[in-house]
């Protein structure tokens, strides 16, 4: 088969084009994958510091509604899940019980936090008036507690930390820009219930 000038011609564009596609393919997938980083990146730095409300906590805690340790507050429609300890992790997506605390009888001690982060959890306990309930779920049965104590302390008293003879919840959390004190409500159990849930 013999090459005219046309054909030359006709092939050596074909060619030219199908390089520049390639050409154009990889550095669209380049971009593409910049891209993609960047928002990755982003959205993990946002999740991190900027509080998403509602409905990704509706989430959290539809997601967690099996699970029995949890603490309920009427009048803040609050229904969270409870995990063990108190680290970063835990606080990032549960109300997190401080381990050297009771889980049932005394002083059960919870922490969350308030604003700033995915899960807020306690971003309203500062609206808590005497006598508001907070009920407290474990697989032992259900507390019902009445607040008693609304008050800010320092970040070092630990005091209302301290176990009770009398049976308490105590929950703690930051103080908005006041990185020395933080929030302190305590409430007393007014009755239980000992069914399983």
């Amino acid at each position: 088969m013999s090459y005219t000038k046309k054909n030359l011609d006709t092939l050596s564009l074909l060619l030219t084009i199908s390089i520049l596609m390639i050409l154009y393919l990889i550095y669209s997938n380049i971009s593409l994958a910049i891209i993609s980083n960047n928002n990755l990146n982003s959205n993990m730095v946002y999740s991190q510091k900027i509080p998403i409300e509602s409905q990704t906590q509706r989430q959290i805690v539809q997601a967690n509604l099996s699970n029995q340790w949890r603490l309920q507050i009427p009048k803040l429609n609050l229904n969270a899940h409870i995990e063990e300890g108190t680290t970063g992790d835990v606080l990032l997506r549960a109300v997190g019980h401080f381990e050297d605390t009771n889980q049932w009888n005394g002083n059960v001690c919870l922490a969350g936090h308030n604003r700033g982060y995915q899960c807020n959890f306690f971003q309203k306990i500062k609206t808590l008036n005497l006598g508001d309930e907070i009920i407290y779920c474990t697989k032992q049965g259900k507390k019902v507690y009445q607040v008693q104590t609304n008050k800010i302390i320092l970040e070092t008293d630990w005091s209302y930390l301290k176990d009770t003879k009398d049976n308490r919840i105590t929950l703690i959390t930051c103080e908005e820009n006041r990185r020395e004190y933080r929030r302190c409500i305590q409430a007393v159990q007014v009755s239980e219930t000992k069914e399983i849930f």
